[in-house]
């Protein structure tokens, strides 16, 4: 378990430009469970019990390629973590949290949740998964519980291109590089990669649907109490491509820190100012930083 947050800097000075920044992935270490495992988890429940329509959504017929999700899990956790989990039957155990969970169809071949919800119940990551559709890599769903301000739903059944339509310049710069990718992944090689920006608050439930917290109000320029209320959210993603199905897993962990953890970093700081003054405005109104950028900086 990790003691403290990982020290991610996906943040770079110099000029704007999206970037895959992919890194090989260990999958020995595909999963972070870290010492806030059971506050995100309590979190996670809440979520599910508020608002599962929105942080739940899936084609039709996609148990299959999120079964397999799930039987890899099962396996990480139980041989990563046998002090926490263990298979008992059809379920999984966890028993630092005294939970159970099927992760198996009943005798019918009915699921009492889908799959991918399982995995979601198991661990603090989030889940997004591609399924190939006539051909063609598409978005089959996901368990998403913190998403940042973005809608699982209208992503439904869209190729990469199309749910990335929304972010300004990425498909222009990275199209191409991404759907290369996607035609070499395999389950052989898996990657990660960090994303990152500056939001108002520390909560990791972020729909925009009406149904997160409303945000606080933001701090005026030269405000002391900015670093506080002003947060860095870094995103880990880990992307896998998977045997027998061939369908692609995102998974993705949230970290969030108040600005003010940078106090003592003067170099982290201003490489982060740069980055967020280098962001052009279409960017910056996408990413949602555009109030942020001068408080922040």
């Amino acid at each position: 378990m990790m003691s403290t947050q990982p020290d991610y800097q996906p943040y770079l000075a110099g000029a704007f430009r999206w970037r895959l920044a992919l890194r090989p992935l260990d999958l020995a270490h595909w999963i972070e469970i870290g010492d806030d495992y059971d506050h995100e988890m309590d979190a996670k429940k809440s979520v599910f019990a508020k608002n599962f329509a929105t942080a739940n959504a899936f084609q039709p017929n996609t148990e299959d390629e999120a079964a397999e999700v799930l039987t890899e899990l099962v396996e990480y956790l139980t041989s990563t973590r046998p002090d926490w989990f263990s298979r008992e039957g059809r379920n999984i155990v966890n028993h630092h949290r005294q939970e159970r969970f099927a992760v198996e169809p009943d005798a019918g071949g009915q699921w009492a949740d889908h799959p991918l919800v399982t995995c979601a119940r198991l661990v603090q990551e989030d889940f997004a998964l591609l399924v190939e559709r006539d051909g063609r890599l598409v978005f089959g769903g996901g368990s998403v519980c913190f998403p940042n301000r973005w809608d699982l739903n209208s992503k439904l059944g869209l190729t990469m291109s199309e749910v990335h339509a929304p972010v300004d310049q990425l498909n222009e710069q990275l199209q191409d590089p991404i759907d290369s990718f996607f035609q070499r992944l395999s389950p052989q090689k898996s990657f990660w990669r960090t994303g990152w920006g500056v939001i108002d608050t520390d909560e990791l439930y972020q729909a925009v649907d009406g149904t997160a917290a409303k945000s606080p109000a933001l701090p005026t320029l030269g405000d002391p109490t900015t670093g506080d209320r002003l947060f860095l959210r870094v995103e880990r993603e880990t992307i896998r491509r998977f045997p027998k199905t061939n369908c692609v897993l995102f998974t993705i962990r949230s970290y969030v820190r108040p600005l003010a953890h940078l106090v003592d970093r003067p170099e982290d700081a201003a490489r982060l100012a740069q980055a967020l003054s280098n962001l052009p405005d279409d960017v910056r109104d996408y990413k949602r930083t555009t109030e942020l950028t001068a408080p922040a900086v």
